[in-house]
């Protein structure tokens, strides 16, 4: 079972609903927090609202004390109360080994701010917590006020995030110029780099959800942690050559 802590798109591309359905299609079973609702479309997100800490964290506290959780996946947040609530729930089920990815959403590709206030201040409590962070350039600039602009800036955003916590980042590298698209891995090996070719036209809308998702699914199957990246990535791309167009806006991500 994969529990999912994230934000609501109302269009299924990204979120809550997107990442449900990318648990099922693993095989795996879904347990799901929303953490705030937002406005959204396949185009941008107009606006969003965070739920409220306190009934967050009480639905974390009913579903660990009961479900068989094998991972956590984690999402927008909305703001720092929510967050900091989440990391107070989930503190204890990571203390027991259940591995959780931090996908830390402070932005949507095309519209609003998804994360009130400074980030480094609202995710620090989540930060010890994470077996992965998974920030693109914008996240990973934001956590550390580091430049990325090449791949000598993603590993040292990747040290500088890393110390402050997590066990692994990936620093992917979509928002960067060139060609391949290179993602970063750092653990407590070198550094892993995943290439693969840029695609010409619009980005799919939610593929950094659908990464962080299928990473969270792999390690609920019990692969280590470079396996699970290498098998999401594998997964990530084969599910973004078969996007497809839905709404007015970005193509979603086919689901399987």
């Amino acid at each position: 079972m994969v529990l999912i802590v994230a934000g609501l798109d109302p269009s299924g591309g990204a979120g809550l609903i997107a990442d449900v359905a990318t648990v099922v299609a693993a095989g795996l079973h879904p347990a799901a927090i929303a953490t705030a609702l937002t406005v959204q479309d396949s185009a941008r997100c107009h606006s969003f609202r965070a739920m409220a800490a306190e009934l967050v964290g009480a639905q974390l506290d009913a579903l660990i004390a009961d479900l068989p959780i094998a991972a956590v996946k984690i999402g927008m947040l909305g703001d720092g109360a929510v967050a900091r609530e989440v990391a107070r729930a989930l503190a204890p089920l990571v203390a027991r080994g259940v591995p959780l990815v931090l996908d830390p959403v402070l932005r949507a590709s095309f519209g609003a701010v998804l994360l009130d206030g400074d980030p480094l201040a609202a995710l620090g409590p989540l930060l010890p917590l994470a077996e992965l962070i998974t920030p693109n350039r914008d996240e990973a600039q934001a956590l550390t006020g580091r430049p990325v602009e090449d791949r000598a800036g993603q590993l040292a955003a990747a040290k500088a995030v890393r110390a402050l916590g997590p066990r692994a980042v990936l620093v992917k590298g979509g928002h960067l110029e060139g060609d391949p698209v290179i993602d970063l891995l750092l653990d407590e090996g070198e550094p892993l780099l995943f290439s693969s070719p840029r695609r010409p036209g619009t980005t799919p809308h939610g593929t950094g959800c659908a990464l962080s998702t299928e990473i969270a699914c792999a390690l609920a199957l019990g692969q280590s942690l470079r396996a699970a990246v290498v098998r999401a990535h594998r997964r990530v791309a084969d599910r973004i050559a078969g996007a497809r167009p839905v709404g007015r806006g970005r193509p979603f991500l086919r689901l399987r």
